[in-house]
């Protein structure tokens, strides 16, 4: 059906330029769970369940790791 090859390959494409740090790919991932929930592919699930946060600007969730990075040092 490909209702959401879109969303995949970007979120793979993301993948493979991070290095595979899925941390930087999250909003893609997201946003690829959202499809797949909107076409009637999966079973809907509040986001938070899934590990996301109400969170929604993955800048300012990537600002809260390189803090907390910095304070270990």
């Amino acid at each position: 059906m490909h209702l959401c090859d879109l969303e995949k390959k970007e979120y793979l494409s993301c993948l493979k330029s991070s290095g595979h740090t899925s941390e930087k790919c999250r909003h893609l991932s997201k946003k690829y769970l959202q499809c797949r929930m909107e076409k009637n592919l999966m079973a809907k699930q509040d986001m938070s369940e899934l590990g996301f946060g109400k969170e929604s600007n993955m800048e300012a969730s990537g600002q809260k790791v390189n803090e907390r990075i910095d304070n270990q040092s």
